[in-house]
């Protein structure tokens, strides 16, 4: 089975607004922040945990860490945007082939092979299906791209269903 897809800017930004909230690094990260500040509100303070205090430490740990966290996440976004072109293979055109070893992928910077067991998981929503290889590497299929609603489904269905299995 295969699928051409073409990927634009717009869809890595779909993607890291999908994946921002639900990624667990993004919640370490905060909370981290979160603690760091309130230490040092707390500490700055004498450590005198009033109930004002205390409120206006958390209020204002929380909203820094929100802020600084938001920061840290445009700026990803940005740096991601600048160094997507076609030329790296990101962006533009890209060939999706299921074979017998994996997913085939193919753009006119490379051609890839993931084998079944190198999918480590496959989501299926109403606007992609996303082909994780590791914590931070996705292949995008869009819904546009398929024919059909049974198609994408057929397809998205095939890859979960094989995905993680020993070639």
């Amino acid at each position: 089975m295969k699928i051409e897809a073409h990927i634009t800017k717009k869809d890595l930004i779909n993607l890291n607004c999908y994946f921002f909230p639900r990624n667990r690094g993004t919640w370490i990260y905060f909370m981290v922040l979160f603690l760091s500040i309130f230490v040092f509100l707390s500490y700055k303070d004498g450590f005198t945990f009033s109930i004002k205090s205390t409120l206006i430490g958390v209020v204002s740990s929380f909203i820094g860490a929100l802020a600084a966290t938001l920061i840290a996440w445009l700026w990803n976004l940005g740096c991601i945007l600048l160094m997507s072109n076609t030329k790296s293979g990101v962006l533009g055109k890209h060939e999706y082939v299921i074979t017998e070893e994996g997913l085939s992928e193919s753009t006119e910077a490379n051609e890839a092979l993931i084998k079944w067991s190198g999918i480590d998981d496959v989501k299926i929503n109403k606007n992609y299906i996303l082909v994780r290889v590791n914590q931070y590497l996705f292949h995008m299929l869009r819904r546009r791209s398929f024919s059909s609603l049974a198609k994408y489904e057929e397809f998205g269905n095939i890859l979960s269903s094989r995905a993680g299995e020993n070639a």
